[in-house]
């Protein structure tokens, strides 16, 4: 099949919501409606596998490449790279895409590995650029020596569940909620789990990421712009005192930029 006919025939079932069994819907609890354009790097991410969809959120870190957890494109599901697409410039789930994008290869970070914790990180690469707009850019990396705390202004946006085993109501308008970042050694008390790349966020009751946000920023305000300081990587939905846990970007900026690098050198 033609990948204009296949696309085609994606984007109806997702918005219909079946795919060859059944699809496991996934927003943000506590959540509110953001601004059209107001978050241009986000990223939607339909994957399948041929028996079941499921979804994650990502950024557009470079024209061709967009960011996301590992865990999102775990090995164990077998995610096919013809079966999936990313969606850009989206704001409503239910409303036609600025563009759905083809995937050339996953990439997951060398040291992730399924089940465990820590490396959380995957890159996803498209088979064409992405047309950047006001509606579509590339999110800012944060330095490798950033640091960010709890006065920091910091956000969260998905299409993920409003409370567990709750999708987002139609027509699935992109959510927002701001978060506060947790200090290390506190959120290591609770999460004894939590290795020198991961980051907690959050911990108040009703106010989190949950299924279909995985894989999404935390992005926080530094001077004018807004940086990825953290991709969603797995919580408790809003349960009281037990934050959410990200992947720390800064850890693996020089790792992310070199690959993209490499990448497109050997491209071209």
């Amino acid at each position: 099949m033609a990948f204009g006919a296949l696309l085609a025939v994606l984007v109806l079932i997702h918005n219909t919501g079946g795919f060859l069994g059944a699809e496991v819907r996934s927003s943000i609890i506590g959540g509110q409606d953001a601004q059209k354009n107001g978050w241009p790097w986000m990223a939607h991410l339909n994957i399948s596998n041929g028996e079941k969809t499921w979804r994650c959120g990502g950024t557009i870190i470079a024209r061709k490449w967009v960011l996301t957890a590992a865990s999102c494109l775990d090995t164990n599901s077998k995610p096919d790279r013809d079966r999936s697409m990313i969606w850009v410039g989206s704001h409503e789930l239910k409303m036609a895409s600025e563009d759905y994008m083809g995937v050339e290869f996953f990439m997951y970070h060398p040291k992730y590995r399924s089940g465990r914790y820590g490396n959380d990180l995957a890159m996803v690469k498209l088979k064409n650029a992405v047309k950047m707009s006001d509606k579509v850019k590339a999110v800012s990396l944060p330095s490798t020596d950033a640091t960010f705390g709890p006065l920091s202004q910091c956000w969260i946006t998905g299409w993920g569940e409003i409370k567990r085993d709750t999708p987002l109501p139609s027509p699935e308008t992109l959510q927002q909620l701001k978060m506060s970042i947790i200090p290390h050694r506190d959120c290591k008390a609770k999460k004894p789990e939590l290795t020198a790349d991961m980051m907690c966020a959050g911990g108040v009751a009703g106010e989190d990421a949950c299924k279909g946000d995985y894989g999404g920023p935390l992005v926080c305000l530094a001077g004018s712009d807004y940086v990825q300081v953290g991709i969603m990587s797995y919580g408790d939905c809003g349960l009281r005192g037990h934050p959410g846990v990200y992947t720390q970007v800064s850890k693996f900026v020089s790792y992310i930029k070199d690959y993209i690098k490499n990448g497109e050198e050997a491209s071209e």
